[in-house]
């Protein structure tokens, strides 16, 4: 059986005390990369269960403060795809939850640009993959759990 690249994907969501509502960080890919709005994204190193690597990912691609962090949720989705080096890749999803906002610093070696968008503008379209658009849409169910 072929080895499989282990990637993490990982949502990014922090409460906006004003609306009380949850935002979602996405990142754009740089032109190199396509220039497309994505949820953080990366590879599991060998030492790293899919958490581990996860959380480091979002950490070197955001700058993402731990210390604002609530919970990290695995939320059960997995994915099997071919990713832009041709590589076969297995994807787990999960949820970090942040008290708040940070200052966000991407990579620009790998994106060019972030936002934080609404969790109720959450819609197809917002990301290219559907991968990434149903991860959001889960990540959303299990908020509202939270009262939000």
């Amino acid at each position: 059986m072929d080895q499989k690249t282990k990637k993490a994907q990982v949502i990014l969501a922090a409460i906006d005390n004003d609306s009380h509502n949850f935002n979602f960080l996405l990142l754009q890919t740089n032109e190199r990369r396509g220039k497309f709005w994505q949820n953080v994204t990366g590879k599991i190193e060998d030492n790293e269960t899919f958490e581990e690597g996860g959380l480091r990912e979002a950490i070197e691609e955001t700058k993402l403060n731990i210390e604002s962090i609530v919970d990290i949720v695995d939320l059960g989705l997995s994915y099997n795809f071919t990713d832009q080096r041709n590589r076969k890749c297995h994807e787990k999803s999960f949820l970090i939850i942040l008290d708040k906002k940070w200052d966000v610093t991407i990579d620009p070696k790998e994106h060019q640009d972030f936002k934080w968008v609404n969790q109720n503008q959450i819609e197809e379209g917002v990301v290219k993959f559907r991968s990434n658009l149903e991860t959001l849409e889960k990540a959303k169910l299990i908020l509202r759990h939270w009262g939000v």
